[in-house]
């Protein structure tokens, strides 16, 4: 007993501590508190919370690949502003929000693992006091000079996700005028 005991311990510590590649190549960043002009700041935020830690997550504007997400970081990304559907993906569980972005405002998106599974979005509203903390994290952002296309099947599965979004077949996470700093 204490042997699978030992055996399902190693393998769960293996996969919180292994990860895997991502899709983009990431690099640190000063945190930037004030959009660039006539652009919307969001901020996409995971939290380390040990399980699961070892996968990286991928951050997509509809069909196009914003970076990857590792756990203890904050990505921030310079969007036009208007309509937007974005999506995080974690081994293959997906979640959508979405929003009319306003130039000058900033957003926080969060990772939420749910424990067995399915993945949420959550957006913070615009006094959420865990913000002061999250801008502490380490801030990345996609790496344009370094990374490699994304693979068409990639870019099919965020596709797909589209079309079940604009069928309403999906979770959606709504990002409001309460969620704008």
């Amino acid at each position: 007993m204490l042997k699978n005991i030992g055996m399902v311990s190693f393998l769960l510590l293996a996969f919180n501590l292994g990860g895997c590649a991502g899709l983009a190549n990431m690099k640190e960043v000063q945190f930037q508190n004030t959009p660039e002009e006539n652009k919307a700041t969001v901020n996409f935020v995971r939290r380390s919370v040990f399980m699961g830690d070892g996968v990286k997550g991928e951050v997509w504007d509809s069909e196009n690949l914003v970076g990857t997400l590792e756990s203890g970081r904050l990505l921030q990304y310079q969007a036009e502003p208007g309509e937007h559907t974005f999506m995080m993906s974690l081994q293959g569980h997906w979640a959508v929000a979405q929003g009319d972005l306003e130039a000058g405002k900033t957003y926080y998106l969060k990772m939420n693992l749910t424990g067995w599974g399915p993945i949420i979005i959550g957006a913070a509203d615009a006094n959420d006091p865990r913000i002061d903390e999250w801008n502490e994290m380490t801030t990345v952002v996609k790496d344009e000079a370094t990374s490699k296309p994304v693979p068409a099947e990639y870019v099919e599965e965020a596709k797909r996700l589209l079309e079940r979004v604009e069928n309403g077949d999906a979770n959606v996470t709504m990002i409001t005028d309460q969620h704008a700093r």
